[in-house]
């Protein structure tokens, strides 16, 4: 009889070594949603009516830097229908006056992230949240926002890539080229290689592929913030 074959030590050492990073990224999801708690949720104990839940949800993936659709179309009429499929515990009291917590906000959060962007089915989700705790619903999300968060990644990477050079300050505008130039960016004239995103308005922007952008909401945001500084800085009067 032949003895089972057994896996190699290089792929069981790799096996774990992806486990231990998605490990890492998924608490420091848990800690970004946690900000973005403390922030909107000042007083965690206090009641939630359905119309903040719905506002809340969208808030947070609108943060996060997930779908727009997922959290633009998320609507009070979301959350009654989430409740009576049981995706969400029952709250207490009824109707109108039904009254919502945490607990609460992160199914919906997870609920919608599963249905919306495919990741899981409402029925897997709602298995899967009913009864936990805040704790291990928080965890359940921030798993759910890695696996978005992996899906849009790979969209991007079938966006044009070109090979741009990088953004040389001139003294008509400085302070624009330099609030524009990618930290991440090489400064060598032969260019770097860089993603064509489309954004509204039929403009474009050229983002390298090595920055950090591509993988974190908050420097993808600060990314948004210096880009238009350096818009708005285009115009500003030479000091010469």
């Amino acid at each position: 009889m032949r003895a089972p074959r057994r896996a190699a030590p290089r792929r069981i050492e790799a096996s774990a070594s992806r486990n231990a990073a998605r490990a890492s990224a998924i608490l420091d999801v848990e800690r970004e949603l946690e900000e973005w708690r403390d922030r909107a949720v000042p007083d965690p104990s206090m009641p939630l009516e359905a119309d903040d839940v719905a506002r809340l949800v969208g808030d947070c993936l609108a943060v996060l830097g997930l779908d727009e659709a997922a959290a633009s179309s998320f609507t009070v009429n979301t959350v009654h229908f989430y409740r009576r499929k049981e995706i969400l515990d029952a709250p207490e009291g009824r109707t109108s006056a039904a009254r919502y917590t945490l607990r609460h906000l992160w199914q919906a959060v997870g609920a919608r992230l599963a249905g919306q962007l495919g990741l899981l089915t409402l029925a897997e989700a709602r298995d899967a949240m009913r009864g936990r705790s805040e704790r291990v619903l928080l965890t359940f999300v921030a798993e759910r926002v890695l696996d978005a968060r992996a899906r849009q990644a790979a969209r991007r990477s079938a966006l044009p890539v070109v090979v741009a050079r990088p953004l040389v300050p001139t003294a008509a505008s400085p302070t624009a080229a330099r609030a524009l130039a990618s930290p991440n960016a090489a400064t060598g004239a032969a260019g770097m290689a860089a993603i064509v995103v489309a954004l509204p308005g039929d403009a474009w922007c050229v983002v390298p592929t090595a920055h950090s952008a591509h993988r974190s909401a908050t420097a993808a945001r600060a990314l948004g913030r210096a880009l238009t500084e350096a818009l708005l800085a285009i115009d500003e009067p030479s000091d010469l």
